[in-house]
């Protein structure tokens, strides 16, 4: 017995007659289509198919099925037929001819059938279609016109695709084989293959609003030829060779046939290849997608999907005018989205994927993101092209996202950077000493952290993603996802968190309430090192969720008038500006003399503001496009919440409340003389700095702890033993990038012992300031002498800082408060020492330096005439302009330093 008995037993009949009986089944279950299908609202009739009309389901996946049998076996028989060299037996060039229009019009039925579903890839098929037709010369515009209409209008795609490329199909194939019925063997198989493949596989329908736009699997090829050459005119020229070719073929001679034959055999060859790259490795807005990329969106060849017969549901059950998904038969009545996510515009699926055409929960649920914003799924959820597509791609720069600073610093102090500008990202995080302590200590603070659990985030629940700050549970929408998880809850009861741009103060106190302790500071309180037991005024006290406790100092005066943290910092700021940045203050726009300026400020009409964000954002406040706004200076970003009026006045719209704060312009005694010519704002305006020293990093091998880059239990932990904790006016700094005098605290005075981590490790101590946003703005300046009579401002810490006079010359004393580190030898507190210069490494940045020595007596002598002359005095104004003709001016007894 021959081997390939078997195989040949199983070929029942010739490919030309398994194409002919999946295209009669085709044209039958074409007709049954016909009746329910309605070409004026095709996506809608479509749909309606598949959730209320079981019968019609069945009938569309036959169409489909039987329609993509016939297209598959009609090239397996023109590939028979060039292979066995029988074009020569058909003599009549009319024959050949009509057989080459079928050739072209199956491919025209194909992609009229996908077009005529009317989602989103079907309205980009019709456009591509429509180009290269139009790309014809001299007819383009004609043929364009008669075989794809317009967007709004399908009637001309339904009859070119139920009646003139049917009707062609026939006359070919009776021309051809001159009968259009198979054997009923094959078709009686053919039918059965097809009805089995109908009910268990449902015939895909896309979305109406989608950025994957990709055409059916014979047609992507064809996409990624017109993505390469850029002019449909191309693609029209290669597949005209490639028809009057295949027209010319019977005539030409044998070696120019065979030739001919092999280009086209390596052409498919190569074109199906392409399709399957294609097909499977291109994603959103035609973006490769990574190999290693599991989450990016992709198309589905077979939809296990079905056909029930029993139980649908009915037309009733869906809402007027709701975007067409099944989600929303049991969703319809969600409640608590905001106007901007409203499931009636966009439904359920650009959020949360599932399979929106399935009237079965279990298949409508499968492959559901249950959190979307989510880093892993943002690009397929909140960031698509018709969403929010620019600021997910940002966000995975921002620092919220990267760490890129903290880690920089921390990495430099453990000695394992060499410099504080290197770039890092949280997520490639290791196990040296450094990348331990930073998963114990640092690594929950950023937005790559998955939001893992449903439900309002508690106070060490960090990241998140978008979440992090758009997801806004009220108790109604905690009640109802405790009630839906219970199965408990109906349609009637369901309530969505809000996803909304009114980010409140609380979304950022979990991550900011650390380190420089902005939000805390922000509404004016400390940490401090006392127990919750010793918090017994509400007033004056307050307990965080985990344990720390706040001593109430004084609030910022934006927060007095009732402003939050988004009405200063933009979208921008905090979710990135798509540029990589080292440290925050880099990625910080804004300024105070931004709304305060001293001169007509920068600004802009709303209406001509050139990013689609921008406009987005205001139309969601409802702020008119005439509105002008406050550009800011670093960076030209525009303040959204701001007006200019045409005096250059400004005031701020409080985002939250759109309470209006009218805002003053600087004072002229900020810039008055030279005195005052290089000082920061927050030098003379920040009220309090949160202030630690003697800090202690020890690693513990028995203590229980946490790695908060993965979120698991370890054995073993570093742990911050941390000194005591001020709340005092700031320390002053020079800035070498800003040539400013600049706000700073004590970042890091610590020693490390590495030797408890790793053998060999040794300890280390590090005394590095840091620069001091710290949020406690006042209106009124600090004094003269809190600057140049206070040893804390100048960088020498806390004690008594005296001015002994000795006949005409003086002398400056300084008695710490603090006794010297056996470290370095400097007190507890100090930035530097008394008169001494420092020695660098200074400052958690290569720009930031304390006071030398020369400015250090600067300082001290103005300071010595603040002993006996008052702040506002004459004499101190005159200096405060020019101080060495104030010197030069002054009396014999006047004692200076000596």
């Amino acid at each position: 017995m021959s081997p390939l008995r078997p195989l040949k037993s199983l070929q029942f009949d010739t490919a030309g007659r398994i194409a002919i009986s999946a295209l009669l089944v085709c044209v039958i279950s074409g007709v049954l289509l016909a009746i329910p299908y309605d070409f004026s609202k095709a996506y809608q009739s479509v749909f309606a198919l598949l959730m209320f009309n079981p019968a019609g389901l069945l009938v569309r996946n036959i169409h489909y099925w039987s329609a993509q049998l016939f297209f598959i076996f009609f090239l397996v028989h023109i590939y028979d037929h060039l292979s066995k060299s029988t074009e020569t037996n058909i003599k009549s060039s009319r024959t050949w001819f009509i057989l080459c229009l079928v050739v072209l019009f199956s491919g025209y039925e194909m992609i009229s059938g996908f077009i005529l579903k009317g989602d989103a890839a079907g309205m980009q098929a019709r456009r591509i279609v429509s180009s290269m037709l139009g790309s014809v010369p001299l007819v383009g515009q004609m043929l364009s016109s008669a075989f794809t209409g317009s967007d709004d209008h399908w009637l001309i795609v339904y009859v070119q695709h139920i009646a003139t490329g049917t009707i062609l199909l026939f006359v070919g194939i009776y021309e051809h084989v001159k009968s259009i019925w198979p054997k009923v063997k094959t078709y009686s198989l053919v039918l059965l293959f097809i009805l089995f493949m109908s009910i268990i596989f449902r015939a895909p329908l896309g979305l109406e609003e989608s950025s994957q736009l990709k055409g059916p699997w014979f047609f992507v090829g064809v996409q990624e030829m017109l993505h390469w050459s850029g002019n449909p005119g191309y693609v029209v020229l290669v597949f005209g060779i490639f028809l009057t070719t295949l027209y010319f073929l019977p005539a030409m001679p044998l070696p120019w046939r065979n030739l001919v034959k092999k280009i086209f055999l390596a052409v498919s060859v190569i074109y199906l290849l392409v399709t399957v790259v294609v097909f499977f490795f291109r994603t959103d807005n035609w973006q490769w997608k990574e190999i290693t990329d599991h989450n990016a969106a992709n198309e589905s060849i077979l939809i296990f999907d079905p056909v029930k017969f029993t139980g649908g549901m009915a037309p009733t059950t869906a809402a007027e005018n709701q975007k067409q998904e099944s989600c929303l038969l049991c969703h319809g009545g969600m409640k608590g989205l905001t106007a901007s996510h409203n499931p009636i515009q966009m439904g359920c699926y650009a959020c949360h994927k599932g399979d929106p055409f399935s009237s079965d929960k279990r298949r409508s649920h499968q492959n559901m993101v249950k959190i979307p914003g989510n880093f892993s799924n943002a690009m397929q959820t909140c960031g698509t092209q018709n969403c929010h597509q620019d600021i997910a791609g940002r966000m995975q720069k921002s620092l919220m996202t990267t760490q890129n600073g903290i880690i920089g610093v921390d990495k430099f102090v453990f000695q394992e950077a060499k410099s504080l500008n290197d770039t890092f990202h949280v997520k490639n995080l290791g196990y040296s000493a450094a990348d331990v302590h930073l998963r114990n200590l640092c690594a929950g603070c950023h937005l790559g952290n998955e939001k893992s659990k449903t439900g309002n985030p508690d106070w060490l629940e960090r990241g998140g993603g978008c979440n992090a700050c758009h997801l806004l549970y009220n108790n109604a929408a905690t009640a109802s996802m405790h009630w839906m998880q219970s199965g408990a809850v109906s349609s009637s009861e369901e309530v969505h968190p809000a996803i909304d741009i009114q980010v409140s103060n609380e979304r950022c106190k979990s991550c900011h309430s650390r380190s420089g302790r902005i939000s805390l500071n922000y509404e004016g309180w400390n940490e401090t090192s006392l127990q919750k037991s010793d918090a017994n005024d509400s007033t004056h006290f307050k307990v965080l969720p985990d344990g720390r406790v706040l001593e109430f100092v004084r609030a910022d005066i934006h927060h007095q008038k009732g402003m939050a943290c988004i009405d200063c910092h933009n979208s921008y700021e905090l979710m990135g500006d798509a540029n990589h940045h080292i440290h925050k203050e880099d990625a910080v726009n804004i300024q105070c003399t931004d709304c305060h300026p001293s001169g007509k400020p920068a600004s802009e009409l709303i209406g001509n503001l050139p990013e689609r964000e921008q406009q987005m954002i205001a139309g969601l406040r409802k702020y008119s496009i005439d509105s002008r706004l406050v550009l800011t200076a670093k960076g030209g970003q525009p303040l959204l919440n701001t007006r200019v009026d045409s005096t250059g006045n400004i005031s701020l719209i409080d985002k939250l409340s759109s309470a209006v704060h009218p805002s003053k312009h600087s004072s002229p005694e900020c810039k008055r003389g030279k005195g005052h010519d290089r000082l920061s704002c927050g030098s003379c305006h920040t009220a309090w700095v949160p202030q630690c020293i003697g800090c202690h990093n020890v690693y513990e091998k028995e203590t229980p702890g946490f790695d908060l880059a993965k979120g698991k239990q370890t054995q073993g932990t570093w742990v911050e033993f941390a000194g005591k904790n001020y709340a005092g006016p700031p320390v002053l700094g020079v800035s070498e990038r800003q040539h400013e005098i600049v706000t700073v605290s004590p970042g890091m005075i610590m020693s490390i012992d590495k030797e408890s981590f790793q053998k060999g490790g040794g300890k280390s101590f590090h005394r590095l300031y840091a620069p001091a946003s710290a949020h406690t703005t006042q209106r009124e300046s600090r004094s003269c002498k809190s600057c140049h009579n206070d040893p804390l401002a100048i960088g020498f810490g806390r004690g008594e800082l005296n001015y002994v006079v000795s006949g005409l010359r003086g002398e400056w004393r300084f008695v710490p408060k603090f006794a010297n580190n056996e470290f370095d030898g400097l007190p507890e507190d100090a930035w530097i020492g008394f008169l001494k210069e420092a020695t660098a490494p200074y400052s958690t940045r290569d720009y930031l330096r304390p006071f030398n020595v020369r400015e250090q007596k600067r300082i001290l002598e103005v300071g010595s005439c603040l002993t006996c002359h008052e702040d506002k005095s004459k004499v101190m104004n005159m200096a405060l302009i020019d101080f060495e003709n104030a010197l030069s001016k002054r009396s014999k007894r006047c004692a200076l330093p000596d």
